[in-house]
């Protein structure tokens, strides 16, 4: 017996662990953004992550053919958010503090 009855079910799953990835990338945008914009703006920022969220969601279902969210679409979801925050979260902010030590050092020697 294995996990998914069809192909199709594999292939949603994968398209939602997509989906849960760019989820974990844009939390992290909105998370940076939040902490450089008015405070007030911390509602909608999350407003707008819930929405594109869930707006992926229901472009993973759909491209996968699914009538319906089941159990495995919302473990694909959760698998895509810790695979990046296990993994890419880390090399981007590694990335960002390199960028930014050769910024600062560039513009003290000018």
């Amino acid at each position: 017996m294995t996990f998914f009855e069809t192909a199709g079910q594999a292939r949603t799953f994968l398209f939602l662990l997509y989906a849960g990835f760019l989820s974990g990338a844009l939390y992290d945008g909105a998370a940076w953004a939040r902490r450089r914009l008015p405070r007030w703006l911390g509602i909608p920022l999350d407003i707008l992550w819930c929405l594109l969220t869930a707006l992926m969601c229901a472009a993973a279902l759909a491209k996968g053919g699914e009538d319906r969210a089941r159990f495995y679409a919302l473990l694909g979801l959760c698998c895509g958010g810790v695979l990046y925050s296990l993994g890419l979260r880390a090399a981007c902010r590694g990335l960002g503090r390199m960028i930014r030590g050769a910024v600062r050092r560039k513009t003290e020697s000018t």
